[in-house]
């Protein structure tokens, strides 16, 4: 028997979208709010009621209303000297974006964004998963070296009031990761109903560095939503563009502030968005620091006026404080936004104590990897004819189909070329690639690290380098812009030793 969920939005997943034959990708645009029924039954209400536009409305998405708030940091239920268990439970819940207007969520623990995970390399991590949400899910560890079991693989839920214990080795650099739902056909409703949240791994080979730590080690969370008259998220499905909102939250707040001493912080900015990208920039073009991508530390800091964050791309920057006065509000904007989706995020500045930490020449430099094993292309294209779908190879996802199978301890070349008018972040499970040229050029200096998603733009040509490192088994890899993973841009690797 079918479902609340399943019966209120039968017809509207990835897969009965592409069983109806869209000829267009623009032909499926749907609106959809988050809510819940009493007790413990969740749903997702696809509505075509008023929406808010936070354009229009005053005082509610002002920015720089509210503190910049931090997830709570997930304690373990045990420990030993090598293991730390935690509990999750997946449920809906409530936020407080909008004054007076509450918010249903679907959020780890029941928060929105979930709680962080603080491991420690070489520290191995239990994580039991509690379904309580009213549908199935699972938990993908974005960025983790993870045995293939506990990868999130898309067709492996964990049903409606089940569990399930993901391990992971944290055996990886010291990195800064995040954890959501990769149900296939539903990751774009799912990440949108907010279940998304740090895992921070910290390498203590790193303290040498002397980079900000503790309160000056921030996590920033970068997610564009909009909302219905009621409060609720409102959603519009577009797996042509991938969804858009007109509010740009961070931590879950709308463009807040935060109070910095006049010292160095650390800021780990995460994409979290469906599909939307951001260029940061801070007020009259002052400079800050990249220190670190997606998978760790770079061989050296990148002094940046600008960067660019695409959909699950991580980069760690830090800003020096003490070029600006007390009392200066020094404003982190997003300069490809619209006018309601520029604002980021001010810093109030106040005064501070003695510096304690800085930023070395050098950080990390890249291990050396095996020789090339092989060489395999990638065009990245939509199919609108009879059955629309997002493809890799010509190709849209099918669990039966092996698209590559490298051999472990290897290094092979990936090239993606992007032969559609949208950009592709293309994220590989379980491994981390160097990025070897864009359009037959370098990488910029803050993309020459270990990544596990790289933007691919239209027209242009990427190619990366994956190392096929750590645990053998089958992952898959995809486009990261939520709404054309969904629509079946999507292949597997089986990776043997």
């Amino acid at each position: 028997m079918a479902t609340d969920w399943e019966r209120e939005v039968e017809g509207l997943t990835r897969r009965n979208a592409i069983g109806r034959g869209f000829a267009a990708a623009g032909a499926l645009a749907l609106v959809c709010s988050f809510d819940h029924l009493p007790e413990k039954h969740p749903t997702v209400r696809y509505v075509r009621g008023r929406a808010r536009s936070a354009q229009a409305s005053s005082g509610l998405f002002d920015p720089f209303q509210v503190d910049l708030p931090i997830s709570p940091v997930l304690r373990p239920v045990a420990s030993t000297p090598k293991l730390d268990q935690y509990v999750v439970t997946m449920k809906p819940g409530t936020a407080n974006i909008l004054k007076g207007l509450p918010t249903p969520i679907l959020g780890y623990n029941g928060i929105f964004p979930g709680p962080t995970v603080r491991a420690t390399r070489g520290r191995k991590v239990e994580v039991r998963q509690i379904n309580s949400s009213g549908r199935p899910l699972n938990v993908h560890l974005h960025g983790g070296v993870t045995e293939q079991n506990s990868d999130g693989y898309p067709l492996e839920s964990i049903p409606n009031n089940d569990e399930r214990t993901y391990h992971y080795a944290s055996a990886q650099r010291g990195a800064t990761l995040w954890y959501h739902d990769h149900s296939h056909g539903d990751t774009a409703v799912t990440l949108f109903a907010g279940l998304a949240a740090f895992h921070i791994i910290r390498d203590p080979n790193e303290d040498q560095f002397d980079l900000p730590q503790g309160d000056y080690d921030v996590p920033i969370m970068l997610q564009d939503r909009a909302f219905n008259a009621d409060g609720s998220f409102r959603y519009r499905v577009n797996v042509d563009l991938g969804f858009r909102g007109d509010t740009l939250l961070v931590n879950g707040a709308i463009a807040p502030r935060m109070r910095v001493e006049r010292r160095l912080y650390r800021f780990r900015i995460l994409n979290s968005s469906n599909a939307r990208p951001y260029t940061l920039a801070l007020g009259n073009n002052r400079q800050f620091i990249q220190i670190a991508s997606d998978g760790g530390l770079l061989p050296k800091p990148v002094v940046q006026t600008s960067i660019s964050v695409q959909p699950a791309e991580r980069v760690d920057i830090v800003v020096d404080f003490r070029q600006f006065g007390v009392g200066s509000e020094v404003i982190l904007r997003n300069t490809v936004g619209e006018p309601s989706t520029t604002a980021v995020l001010r810093f109030d500045v106040v005064k501070g104590g003695a510096e304690e930490a800085r930023v070395p020449k050098t950080l990390l430099p890249m291990e050396e990897l095996p020789p090339v094993n092989a060489q395999r292309g990638f065009p990245l294209t939509f199919h609108g004819l009879g059955t629309a779908q997002w493809q890799i190879n010509g190709q849209g996802f099918d669990p039966n189909r092996i698209d590559a199978r490298p051999r472990q301890e290897t290094s092979e070349l990936w090239t993606f070329s992007n032969f559609s008018q949208r950009t592709h972040p293309m994220h590989l499970h379980g491994y981390h690639f160097q990025v070897q040229s864009v359009n037959g050029k370098p990488p910029a200096p803050g993309d020459a690290a270990w990544k596990d998603t790289v933007a691919v733009l239209p027209g242009s040509t990427v190619t990366i380098r994956p190392y096929f490192d750590y645990f053998p088994g089958k992952y898959v890899f995809h486009c990261h812009a939520a709404e054309h993973g969904d629509m079946s841009m999507m292949g597997q690797m089986q990776v043997s030793r």
